[in-house]
């Protein structure tokens, strides 16, 4: 049986990174849409982010990376490092590709 995991994360991280990009292209229309939100949302009394913070989330997002960073070499045979920069490669060719066609 052949494990497949590991080609699931690549294609998944380079879908991921093409997703990004396509929503980088199409980001500025966004951030002007989300500014009248938070104006409109914030003249009729409503909370846009409640309780969050930049702080929060950064936090939140380390202990996620360090609690599964350990996962890697066993779904990537090619090592923590290796297997980060992989994913890291994948994603960025995805980011590209997703700018440049979005």
């Amino acid at each position: 049986m052949v494990a497949v995991e590991g080609y699931i994360i690549l294609i998944l991280a380079f879908i991921d990174g093409l997703f990004f990009g396509l929503a980088i292209k199409k980001g500025i229309a966004s951030f002007v849409l989300l500014i009248g939100a938070i104006m409109i949302a914030t003249y009729a009394g409503f909370a846009f982010l409640p309780k969050l913070s930049f702080s929060a989330i950064l936090t939140h997002v380390k202990s996620f990376i360090f609690a599964n960073i350990d996962k890697l070499p066993s779904i990537l045979p090619i090592g923590k490092i290796g297997s980060l920069s992989l994913i890291l490669v994948i994603f960025i060719i995805g980011l590209g590709i997703g700018i440049w066609k979005g």
